[in-house]
Protein backbone atom coordinates (compact mmCIF):
# COMPACT_ATOMS: atom_id res chain seq x y z
CA UNK A 1 0.00 0.00 0.00
CA UNK A 2 1.09 3.46 -0.94
CA UNK A 3 2.13 6.13 2.11
CA UNK A 4 -0.44 8.10 3.05
CA UNK A 5 -0.64 11.64 4.15
CA UNK A 6 -2.91 14.38 5.09
CA UNK A 7 -3.19 18.17 3.91
CA UNK A 8 -5.64 20.60 4.09
CA UNK A 9 -6.26 22.02 0.72
CA UNK A 10 -8.70 20.54 -1.69
CA UNK A 11 -7.86 18.88 -4.43
CA UNK A 12 -9.33 17.90 -7.98
CA UNK A 13 -8.10 15.26 -10.93
CA UNK A 14 -7.51 18.01 -12.79
CA UNK A 15 -5.00 19.94 -10.49
CA UNK A 16 -1.82 18.94 -9.34
CA UNK A 17 -0.19 18.19 -6.31
CA UNK A 18 2.29 20.46 -4.73
CA UNK A 19 3.29 20.15 -1.04
CA UNK A 20 5.76 22.30 0.75
CA UNK A 21 6.10 23.01 4.25
CA UNK A 22 6.99 20.61 7.37
CA UNK A 23 5.61 17.94 5.01
CA UNK A 24 7.52 18.60 2.20
CA UNK A 25 10.32 18.86 4.14
CA UNK A 26 9.58 14.96 5.33
CA UNK A 27 8.95 13.73 1.89
CA UNK A 28 11.62 15.04 0.38
CA UNK A 29 14.26 14.34 3.41
CA UNK A 30 13.36 12.29 5.91
CA UNK A 31 11.70 9.63 3.13
CA UNK A 32 13.78 10.78 0.75
CA UNK A 33 10.92 9.88 -1.90
CA UNK A 34 11.73 9.83 -5.62
CA UNK A 35 9.84 10.92 -8.76
CA UNK A 36 7.90 8.34 -10.31
CA UNK A 37 6.65 6.84 -6.58
CA UNK A 38 3.21 6.69 -5.67
CA UNK A 39 1.56 8.23 -2.59
CA UNK A 40 -2.23 8.57 -1.08
CA UNK A 41 -3.02 12.13 0.00
CA UNK A 42 -6.28 12.75 2.10
CA UNK A 43 -7.90 16.28 1.52
CA UNK A 44 -9.72 18.73 3.61
CA UNK A 45 -12.71 17.50 2.23
CA UNK A 46 -12.27 14.12 2.92
CA UNK A 47 -11.59 12.31 -0.34
CA UNK A 48 -8.26 10.77 -0.48
CA UNK A 49 -6.05 10.96 -3.86
CA UNK A 50 -3.74 8.85 -5.50
CA UNK A 51 -0.61 10.92 -6.48
CA UNK A 52 2.09 9.93 -8.71
CA UNK A 53 4.97 12.06 -8.05
CA UNK A 54 6.36 14.33 -10.59
CA UNK A 55 9.45 16.37 -9.05
CA UNK A 56 11.12 16.22 -5.37
CA UNK A 57 13.69 18.76 -4.25
CA UNK A 58 14.10 19.99 -0.43
CA UNK A 59 11.28 20.78 0.93
CA UNK A 60 9.07 21.12 -2.19
CA UNK A 61 7.42 17.82 -3.86
CA UNK A 62 4.81 18.12 -6.59
CA UNK A 63 2.89 15.16 -8.24
CA UNK A 64 -0.13 14.46 -10.64
CA UNK A 65 -3.14 12.80 -9.26
CA UNK A 66 -4.29 9.45 -10.93
CA UNK A 67 -7.02 8.38 -9.19
CA UNK A 68 -9.64 9.77 -6.56
CA UNK A 69 -12.86 8.33 -4.06
CA UNK A 70 -14.24 9.28 -0.51
CA UNK A 71 -11.47 8.75 1.85
CA UNK A 72 -11.78 5.07 3.15
CA UNK A 73 -10.28 3.45 6.64
CA UNK A 74 -13.14 5.26 8.68
CA UNK A 75 -15.91 3.30 10.90
CA UNK A 76 -19.14 3.99 10.61
CA UNK A 77 -19.78 4.47 14.01
CA UNK A 78 -18.27 7.27 15.64
CA UNK A 79 -16.99 6.55 19.04
CA UNK A 80 -15.70 9.75 21.53
CA UNK A 81 -13.32 8.64 23.90
CA UNK A 82 -12.89 9.58 26.99
CA UNK A 83 -10.21 8.76 28.37
CA UNK A 84 -8.68 9.57 32.30
CA UNK A 85 -4.91 10.23 32.23
CA UNK A 86 -2.89 7.69 32.40
CA UNK A 87 0.24 7.97 35.22
CA UNK A 88 2.72 7.69 31.97
CA UNK A 89 3.32 7.38 28.33
CA UNK A 90 -0.46 9.13 26.84
CA UNK A 91 1.68 9.47 23.55
CA UNK A 92 1.30 5.60 23.49
CA UNK A 93 -2.41 6.16 24.64
CA UNK A 94 -3.17 8.66 21.83
CA UNK A 95 -1.44 6.16 19.24
CA UNK A 96 -3.32 3.16 19.65
CA UNK A 97 -6.52 4.99 20.27
CA UNK A 98 -6.12 6.24 16.36
CA UNK A 99 -5.32 2.86 14.98
CA UNK A 100 -8.37 1.06 16.68
CA UNK A 101 -10.49 3.35 15.56
CA UNK A 102 -11.68 6.25 17.64
CA UNK A 103 -13.25 9.09 16.16
CA UNK A 104 -11.96 11.87 19.13
CA UNK A 105 -10.14 11.58 22.31
CA UNK A 106 -10.95 13.83 25.62
CA UNK A 107 -8.53 13.24 27.92
CA UNK A 108 -10.06 13.53 31.28
CA UNK A 109 -8.66 14.31 34.79
CA UNK A 110 -10.85 12.37 37.25
CA UNK A 111 -10.44 12.00 40.94
CA UNK A 112 -7.63 8.91 40.99
CA UNK A 113 -5.52 10.85 38.30
CA UNK A 114 -1.97 10.92 39.15
CA UNK A 115 -0.62 12.89 36.21
CA UNK A 116 -1.95 16.33 35.88
CA UNK A 117 -0.11 18.58 34.05
CA UNK A 118 -0.01 22.35 35.00
CA UNK A 119 -1.45 24.69 33.01
CA UNK A 120 1.45 26.03 31.39
CA UNK A 121 2.46 23.21 29.94
CA UNK A 122 -0.76 21.23 28.10
CA UNK A 123 -0.10 23.29 24.65
CA UNK A 124 2.59 21.58 24.34
CA UNK A 125 1.45 18.27 25.71
CA UNK A 126 -1.50 18.95 23.11
CA UNK A 127 0.70 19.36 20.39
CA UNK A 128 2.47 16.25 20.91
CA UNK A 129 -0.34 14.92 21.30
CA UNK A 130 -2.01 15.99 18.09
CA UNK A 131 1.13 15.07 15.99
CA UNK A 132 1.42 11.54 17.57
CA UNK A 133 -2.41 11.19 16.14
CA UNK A 134 -1.59 13.12 12.93
CA UNK A 135 1.11 10.57 12.31
CA UNK A 136 -1.17 6.62 13.70
CA UNK A 137 -3.50 7.73 11.41
CA UNK A 138 -1.59 8.10 8.53
CA UNK A 139 0.14 4.71 9.15
CA UNK A 140 -3.72 3.39 10.08
CA UNK A 141 -4.86 4.60 6.91
CA UNK A 142 -7.42 6.52 8.37
CA UNK A 143 -9.88 8.72 6.25
CA UNK A 144 -9.32 11.58 8.77
CA UNK A 145 -7.17 12.45 11.68
CA UNK A 146 -9.03 12.24 14.84
CA UNK A 147 -9.33 15.33 17.07
CA UNK A 148 -7.88 15.37 20.19
CA UNK A 149 -9.01 18.09 22.87
CA UNK A 150 -7.64 19.68 25.87
CA UNK A 151 -7.44 18.00 28.69
CA UNK A 152 -10.25 18.92 30.99
CA UNK A 153 -13.10 17.49 33.47
CA UNK A 154 -15.58 14.54 32.91
CA UNK A 155 -18.14 16.61 33.59
CA UNK A 156 -16.85 18.37 31.03
CA UNK A 157 -16.24 16.00 28.35
CA UNK A 158 -19.70 14.68 28.96
CA UNK A 159 -21.40 17.94 28.30
CA UNK A 160 -19.66 18.61 24.77
CA UNK A 161 -20.97 15.25 23.73
CA UNK A 162 -23.75 15.22 21.10
CA UNK A 163 -27.39 14.79 22.85
CA UNK A 164 -27.83 11.31 21.25
CA UNK A 165 -24.66 10.32 22.20
CA UNK A 166 -24.72 6.60 24.20
CA UNK A 167 -22.37 6.60 26.99
CA UNK A 168 -20.72 3.58 27.75
CA UNK A 169 -18.45 3.17 30.85
CA UNK A 170 -15.71 0.37 31.32
CA UNK A 171 -16.14 -0.33 35.15
CA UNK A 172 -14.56 -3.41 37.03
CA UNK A 173 -17.89 -4.10 38.06
CA UNK A 174 -19.87 -3.45 35.03
CA UNK A 175 -23.14 -5.11 34.87
CA UNK A 176 -22.40 -6.64 31.35
CA UNK A 177 -19.60 -7.95 29.15
CA UNK A 178 -18.38 -5.45 26.80
CA UNK A 179 -18.86 -8.51 24.19
CA UNK A 180 -22.45 -8.75 24.64
CA UNK A 181 -23.36 -4.97 23.89
CA UNK A 182 -25.62 -4.65 21.30
CA UNK A 183 -24.47 -1.73 18.96
CA UNK A 184 -25.99 0.09 16.68
CA UNK A 185 -23.84 2.03 13.98
CA UNK A 186 -26.00 4.75 13.65
CA UNK A 187 -25.92 6.98 16.79
CA UNK A 188 -22.67 8.54 18.10
CA UNK A 189 -20.80 6.39 21.13
CA UNK A 190 -18.88 8.22 23.77
CA UNK A 191 -16.39 5.15 25.45
CA UNK A 192 -15.01 6.36 29.05
CA UNK A 193 -11.75 4.84 30.32
CA UNK A 194 -10.66 5.35 33.76
CA UNK A 195 -7.22 5.67 35.81
CA UNK A 196 -4.99 2.96 36.90
CA UNK A 197 -7.26 2.91 39.95
CA UNK A 198 -10.62 2.64 38.32
CA UNK A 199 -13.20 5.85 38.50
CA UNK A 200 -14.30 7.49 42.13
CA UNK A 201 -17.40 7.65 43.56
CA UNK A 202 -17.85 11.40 42.29
CA UNK A 203 -16.84 10.14 38.90
CA UNK A 204 -19.64 7.33 39.36
CA UNK A 205 -22.36 9.89 39.88
CA UNK A 206 -21.26 11.80 37.15
CA UNK A 207 -21.55 8.74 34.86
CA UNK A 208 -25.17 7.78 36.45
CA UNK A 209 -26.14 11.12 35.79
CA UNK A 210 -24.98 11.04 32.22
CA UNK A 211 -27.13 7.80 31.62
CA UNK A 212 -23.49 5.75 31.02
CA UNK A 213 -24.09 2.01 30.92
CA UNK A 214 -21.60 0.07 32.95
CA UNK A 215 -19.43 -3.19 30.86
CA UNK A 216 -16.27 -4.89 31.93
CA UNK A 217 -13.42 -6.46 30.09
CA UNK A 218 -13.53 -9.51 31.36
CA UNK A 219 -11.11 -11.02 34.74
CA UNK A 220 -8.02 -9.50 33.90
CA UNK A 221 -6.86 -5.94 34.41
CA UNK A 222 -5.64 -3.99 31.60
CA UNK A 223 -3.67 -1.24 31.49
CA UNK A 224 -5.50 2.24 30.87
CA UNK A 225 -3.60 3.40 27.84
CA UNK A 226 -4.64 0.39 26.32
CA UNK A 227 -8.17 -0.40 27.66
CA UNK A 228 -9.60 2.32 25.42
CA UNK A 229 -8.14 0.73 22.28
CA UNK A 230 -9.21 -2.70 23.03
CA UNK A 231 -12.55 -1.48 24.07
CA UNK A 232 -13.08 0.48 20.89
CA UNK A 233 -12.32 -2.43 18.80
CA UNK A 234 -14.60 -4.61 20.46
CA UNK A 235 -17.28 -2.23 20.22
CA UNK A 236 -16.41 -2.11 16.83
CA UNK A 237 -16.70 -5.68 16.16
CA UNK A 238 -19.95 -5.52 17.43
CA UNK A 239 -21.17 -2.66 14.94
CA UNK A 240 -20.15 -4.87 12.20
CA UNK A 241 -17.06 -2.90 11.38
CA UNK A 242 -14.41 -5.49 11.12
CA UNK A 243 -16.42 -7.60 8.74
CA UNK A 244 -14.27 -6.30 5.74
CA UNK A 245 -10.38 -5.74 5.02
CA UNK A 246 -8.77 -2.42 4.41
CA UNK A 247 -9.36 -1.41 0.58
CA UNK A 248 -6.53 -1.79 -1.80
CA UNK A 249 -5.54 1.53 -4.02
CA UNK A 250 -6.62 1.72 -7.79
CA UNK A 251 -3.81 0.79 -10.24
CA UNK A 252 -2.82 4.16 -11.23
Amino acid sequence: MPERFFIDADISMTSGVVIEGALGRHLSRSLRLRPGEAIVIVDGAGREHGVRLRSVVAGRVEGDVTWSREATGEPRLRITVIQALPRERMDDCIDVLVEAGAAEVRPVITERVVSRPSPDRIPQRLARWRAVATESAQLAGRGMVPQVHPPTTLVDALTGLAATTRVIACTFDGATSIADLDVDPGPPLALCIGPEGGFGDHDHEVLRAAGAEGVHLGERVLRTRYAGAIACELILARSGDLGTGPRTAPPA
